[in-house]
């Protein structure tokens, strides 16, 4: 019987002694040694048994259903090393019987074409699945009992250093403590909005980046307190821990107030402003500098603006940015003989890696009944006398592994999928309809065809709007086309100079 050895530990521990993991090893390839039984390939697991989702077993099955006409068994320790949930393991069970692949236990062993030897699998099974769920359990009931008596079992926060009071681990103020001391201070103060703080900081010795600096400033660890998480029926609370605060009470209520926008000084870390959708991604027409952007009151209403960062105060209405933006998007015109041949060109490549798929598929097999050739060779002159037995074993065993490889690569090559004709018409309508998608998109969209559509900033002025690098495809795709739409996709390419390569769909329209 060809068979397949697999192994698993489930801790760091394990793997690196070597004790399980070797130990397991041992006792398959001895019973394969005793039963006569050939071992095809052996897969080692370092991870848990939870579920399947697990390295080294997504590859046995790979290889397995690319080779299950050559393979009689999967052969494990204990089965625990191979499941620790029962429904998860009799899914796996079912696939590999319909494959006609057996699996089994050395230390377990069960014949599962009798049907009550299934009450004996579902023992095996559940018990490693109640263990399971009771160290889960214990973990967290324990977990919650030392939240609620003032530990901290999270992970360290900036400040603290890990620290032991009688049986719980919880905190103890460290020598950042007095850098967060100052952080919340100054915050406190709302004259800097909290980017520029942390940027000084940063020189200082914090090293956390912008989200890691405010959720800083709201954990209530730093004022003694720990989080208690949900349980059963009942929700997360804080209560006092057993730690030492660093930050009063009174100084950590005035950084929530600057947080929460509440303070007239405070400026919080900036958000998207969706009536500003250009900022980032425009130049000074006087300076070259970036343009940022901002919203002013005045007149009952808010009102957007882009200004230059430098001292030539440059100042561009965001309603008037969008209008002249919309105008150069209202007079893209795709030349339709020109975007249907881009289409064709788009089918045509598509249908080329179909082609080069068939042929790859074509060599690969090619190479399978090349080896299976070497294969018959070998077995003649072993037939005849002309080579030993441990010669013809060796040259078995690697012909045998290189066609389980081989057909492993035909069939993921089988699995591979092309970009198909309606997904590439459907991106041609979206070609056709740019300036409606830009009117109906919203913030993220719009922020994201900006980007795909110009190369390079855009400047607005007075007389419209521009850009210094024109984007050669949308050229292409809008110009007018001189030859005729009847020619076929290979003259059309010569005439017109397109590439025969096809552009990404994220395309750049005309500069105007």
């Amino acid at each position: 019987m060809k068979t397949i050895l697999y192994t698993r530990v489930s801790t760091d521990e394990q793997a690196n002694k070597g004790h399980g993991r070797d130990l397991q090893s041992e006792v398959l390839n001895k019973y394969c040694e005793i039963n006569k039984t050939e071992i095809v390939k052996e897969f080692t697991e370092d991870y848990s048994a939870r579920n399947f989702n697990r390295p080294e077993w997504i590859k046995l099955e790979k290889f397995v259903k690319a080779n299950r006409k050559n393979i009689d068994q999967v052969l494990f320790t204990k089965w625990d090393r191979f499941s620790r949930n029962l429904e998860e393991a009799m899914r796996v069970i079912r696939k590999f019987r319909n494959w006609g692949i057996k699996l089994d236990a050395v230390e377990q062993p069960l014949d599962m074409t009798i049907p009550s030897n299934k009450v004996m699998l579902s023992l095996y099974l559940i018990i490693p699945e109640v263990e399971n769920d009771e160290i889960s359990m214990r973990t967290k009931n324990g977990m919650y009992k030392a939240t609620k008596d003032g530990a901290w079992v999270g992970r360290v926060p900036f400040g603290y250093s890990r620290h032991r009071y009688n049986k719980y681990a919880s905190l103890k103020a460290n020598e950042k403590s007095n850098l967060v001391s100052e952080i919340f201070s100054e915050v406190a103060l709302g004259l800097e909005p909290c980017n520029v703080i942390r940027k000084k900081f940063m020189k200082k010795g914090y090293k956390g980046c912008k989200q890691s600096f405010i959720n800083l400033l709201r954990n209530k660890v730093y004022i003694g307190m720990t989080k208690v998480p949900e349980y059963k029926k009942d929700d997360s609370y804080w209560t006092d821990g057993l730690h030492d605060a660093i930050i009063d009470v009174t100084t950590f209520r005035k950084v929530q107030v600057v947080l929460d926008g509440r303070n007239r000084n405070a400026n919080p870390p900036s958000k998207k402003n969706e009536s500003l959708p250009f900022r980032g991604f425009l130049e000074c027409e006087y300076c070259g500098g970036n343009l940022t952007g901002s919203v002013s009151k005045g007149n009952g209403g808010q009102y957007g603006y882009y200004h230059c960062r430098g001292n030539c105060k440059n100042r561009v209405s965001a309603i008037k940015a969008e209008a002249m933006f919309n105008d150069v998007l209202a007079q893209i015109n795709f030349n339709e003989n020109v975007l249907q041949l881009y289409k064709e060109i788009i089918i045509d490549i598509q249908k080329g890696k179909r082609a080069d798929k068939a042929v790859k598929i074509e060599e690969t097999q090619s190479k399978i009944d090349k080896t299976y050739k070497l294969l018959e060779s070998i077995e003649d002159k072993y037939a005849m006398d002309l080579i030993n037995v441990e010669n013809f074993q060796r040259m078995s065993s690697r012909y045998e592994e290189s066609l389980m490889t081989l057909r492993l690569e035909r069939q993921e090559l089988k699995e591979a999928n092309e970009l198909p004709v309606k997904m590439i018409e459907k991106a041609v309508n979206v070609l056709r309809n740019i300036p409606q998608l830009f009117r109906t998109a919203d913030y993220e969209q719009k922020i994201g065809l900006i980007g795909l559509l110009f190369p390079e900033k855009l400047i607005f002025s007075k007389n419209g709007c521009r850009t210094k690098k024109r984007n050669i495809v949308i050229e292409l795709l809008t110009r007018v086309n001189t030859a005729s739409p009847k020619l076929d996709i290979e003259k059309a390419i010569i005439s017109d100079g397109l590439s025969n390569m096809a552009p990404p769909l994220g395309l750049e329209p005309r500069t105007l």
